[in-house]
C-alpha cells in the first residue's frame, strides 16, 4: 500500500521507519519506488479509487488526468499491528507547463480486473486518464460520446472494442467485445491488463493471477 503524505505535513520523531532494503525484501521484485527527487505523474482519480479513506478534492474544480510532479520525501513503513508494509510518498507539484520533465505523459497502463468488472454487462471500465492518454480522442459533444478501439494482442490477432462514455456517474467504459475477449483469453479476476499505444492500435498483454477466481 502506497500513502501519500500532505505537503504541509510534518515528518513525526515518534514514527518509525524501515530499513529501505528489508522493505523492499517483503514487498518483492514486482514492486518499483521512484527515489527522492525523481519526476513522476500523480494520478488523483486513482489515488482516490484506492486510497482507505475519502479523498477530498472539493478544492479542485476541475480534476486534471494526472499531475506532474516531484518526489521530496519516501518513509518505508509497517503497520504496528499487521506488520504489512507500506510507504509515505511526498509529493510537489511542478509548476508550469513542465518544460523539463523527461516524459510527455504515461506511454501505458496496466488494469486489474476485478469481480466489479464482470458486472458491467461483459465490459470494463477504466480510469478517464487510461481513456484520454492511451485510446485516441474521444468525441465528448456527441450524445453518447463512442468510438471503437482496435487492440492487438501479443500473438497479433486483433480485438475490436466499443468505448462509450456514460452512466450516472458518467465513466469510461470497454462495452461490446469485452465477453468475447475474456472468454476467449479464458481471463479471471485479478488477471492484469495492460495497454499501451502505438499509432492508431492499441496493444494488450495479459498478466494471469498465480491462483484463479472465475470472472
Amino acid at each position: 500500500m502506497i500513502a501519500f503524505m500532505d505537503s504541509k505535513d510534518k515528518v513525526h520523531e515518534t514514527e518509525k521507519c524501515l530499513d529501505s532494503q528489508l522493505w523492499h525484501a517483503c514487498v518483492g521484485s514486482m514492486v518499483q519506488m521512484p527515489p527522492a527527487n525523481s519526476k513522476v505523474l500523480y494520478f488523483p482519480q486513482g489515488h482516490a479509487e484506492h486510497a482507505c479513506g475519502n479523498v477530498d478534492f472539493g478544492n479542485c474544480p476541475v480534476i486534471p488526468a494526472y499531475t506532474r510532479c516531484r518526489v521530496s520525501a519516501i518513509k518505508f513503513m509497517a503497520d504496528s499491528e499487521t506488520d504489512e508494509v507500506f510507504a509515505k510518498v511526498q509529493l510537489i507539484p511542478i509548476e508550469g507547463n513542465g518544460a523539463d520533465f523527461d516524459e510527455d505523459g504515461p506511454t501505458s497502463f496496466a488494469k486489474t480486473l476485478t469481480q466489479s468488472d464482470a458486472n458491467n454487462g461483459g465490459g470494463f471500465s477504466v480510469p478517464r486518464y487510461c481513456a484520454e492518454t492511451i485510446f485516441p480522442r474521444l468525441d465528448y459533444s456527441a450524445d453518447p460520446p463512442v468510438q471503437t478501439i482496435l487492440a492487438k494482442d501479443v500473438h497479433g490477432d486483433t480485438w475490436k472494442f466499443r468505448h462509450i462514455y456514460r452512466g450516472t456517474p458518467r465513466r469510461h467504459l470497454l462495452t461490446t467485445g469485452g465477453s468475447t475477449f475474456v472468454n476467449s483469453k479464458n481471463i479471471v479476476i485479478w488477471t492484469i491488463m495492460v495497454l499501451f499505444p502505438i499509432k492508431i492500435l492499441t496493444i494488450i498483454g495479459l498478466l494471469f493471477p498465480t491462483q484463479s477466481y472465475v470472472l
